[in-house]
């Protein structure tokens, strides 16, 4: 593994990524909240990884203005998510990286990939070691079927095939949240990202 995350690492810095290596979900809140100033807006993708750091919450209490869907009123979450791609900062996860250094990203609604492709300047990516795959986008997108979308698709209550089974139905799944694929070679002309490398397991 550690040869694996050795390239991993020269992959996403080839990219244009700044990599951070970190330990756990409290140090990357740590980090988090010193590279984020007093007063920034700052979105948020439904990212269960972020939330496992628990920054968000420290970062209102530092005073910054946080754009989540986490908590608030269904009514409130198109809003939110409109506002998130003008945010100062923008936090998330990637569902997968290859060996490579690709970040990939599948989504339901399109906002995350959104916000990535084209949102906020800056972007931190909090990614655990257990979601580096040892393989390409294929093997990136097998490991987000079977491990991630049946867990989201249980917390966000939707009756898919891998919710209910654990499998994936494919094309037939009615109520599918795998309706866009992101894949980020390298940072997009203007941007800066950086991935925070967290060995501790984080989100799914």
């Amino acid at each position: 593994m550690e040869e694996t995350m050795e390239k991993v690492v020269r992959g996403l810095e080839a990219g244009g990524f700044e990599v951070i290596p970190l330990r756990t979900g409290k140090e990357a809140c740590k980090y988090l909240l010193s590279h984020i100033p007093q007063g920034a807006v700052v979105g948020a993708g439904g990212s269960v990884s972020i939330r496992d750091t628990n920054v968000l919450e420290e970062l209102a209490l530092k005073g910054c203005t946080v754009l989540s869907t986490a908590g608030a009123p269904p009514q409130d979450h198109a809003r939110i998510r409109e506002q998130s791609m003008r945010a100062d900062v923008y936090l998330t996860s990637a569902n997968a990286i290859t060996k490579q250094g690709q970040l990939v990203l599948v989504d339901g609604i399109g906002n995350r990939v959104g916000a990535v492709s084209f949102g906020p300047k800056k972007v931190f990516f909090v990614v655990s070691h257990s979601k580096v795959v040892d393989g390409g986008i294929n093997t990136a997108i097998a490991r987000i079927k079977k491990i991630a979308c049946p867990q989201n698709a249980r917390r966000l209550g939707l009756k898919t095939g891998c919710a209910l089974t654990g499998l994936c139905e494919g094309e037939t799944c009615a109520d599918s949240m795998c309706r866009l694929t992101l894949v980020l070679d390298r940072v997009p002309r203007g941007r800066e990202m950086r991935v925070l490398l967290v060995e501790e397991p984080l989100g799914y």
